[in-house]
């Protein structure tokens, strides 16, 4: 299972949802060890964190690509 953080941006552009990646302090961000999302795709990896696309439901959601 994938270490998904609890942030997630909605109804933004996918610039916007890099640019937080680029921007967010992940080492004191939560999340938890869970099942994928049903319809995602995958953005970009930005310094060790995932970013994904959720077209389903129309976020962004974000993992650890580290391994840690």
């Amino acid at each position: 299972m994938p270490y998904i953080f609890d942030a997630i941006l909605d109804n933004t552009t996918e610039e916007h949802a890099l640019d937080y990646a680029r921007g967010m302090v992940w080492d004191e961000a939560e999340g938890r060890d869970t099942d994928w999302p049903k319809y995602w795709r995958h953005v970009d990896t930005v310094d060790g964190v995932g970013v994904y696309y959720d077209y389903g439901a129309d976020y962004y959601f974000y993992t650890d690509e580290t391994g840690a």
